[in-house]
């Protein structure tokens, strides 16, 4: 029963600080990987969340190829919860690796939390919702300018038929008694100095 539960159990029993060309490798040498988050505090100042883990009754501190590294702390939060905090300069920009017993360095990508993953939903679906009503009222808009540029166009049509219609002659009008002031005067005159003759 007692190996059943130590077999179970993640111990930390060393953080590395290496220094590298670009920077800083932080390897915790553990039973298995666990969780992590990295919080930044300024570019000297990083401190490291890691779930699923508790410390060996001795956590050695190694610092590799690096004479930057001012302090280095473990704290113990819960059973299977601790905090590791890092004063180095420029150690924002670490790479956080995790080395089991029998295996290679593996980096630990750190967990997204949930409250940043529903956050970001939230903002996504909003931002969705303005694109969608921005262009439901643009295409308003539009069929609005449509519908009053053809409605324009209508009654300036309309307008310029009727001036048309005002200016053009009338093709139905009567003309009174045409062929007799403009034929017969002159036929009648004709006759009559005929019939003096």
């Amino acid at each position: 029963m007692g190996l059943a539960v130590s077999a179970s159990e993640n111990y930390l029993r060393t953080v590395v600080v290496e220094g590298t060309d670009d920077g800083y490798n932080i390897i915790l040498k553990t039973d298995a990987l666990p969780e992590i988050k990295k919080t930044v505090k300024g570019s000297d100042n990083v401190i490291l969340d890691v779930k699923g883990i508790t410390t060996s009754a001795s956590v050695n501190a190694i610092y590799k190829s690096t004479a930057n590294v001012n302090g280095l702390i473990v704290e113990n939060i819960s059973d299977d919860e601790l905090k590791i905090y890092i004063q180095a300069k420029d150690i924002a920009k670490a790479t956080i690796l995790a080395q089991t017993s029998n295996g290679e360095p593996a980096i630990l990508s750190e967990r997204f939390p949930a409250e940043k993953v529903l956050w970001s939903a939230a903002v996504l679906v909003i931002l969705a919702m303005l694109v969608k009503s921005a262009k439901t009222i643009a295409d308003y808009e539009n069929s609005i300018l449509i519908k009053k540029d053809i409605k324009d166009r209508e009654i300036e049509l309309y307008r310029n038929f009727q001036k048309e219609l005002a200016s053009m002659p009338k093709i139905n009008c009567k003309i009174n008694n045409a062929y007799a002031t403009n034929i017969m005067p002159r036929s009648r005159r004709n006759y009559k100095e005929l019939a003096r003759r």
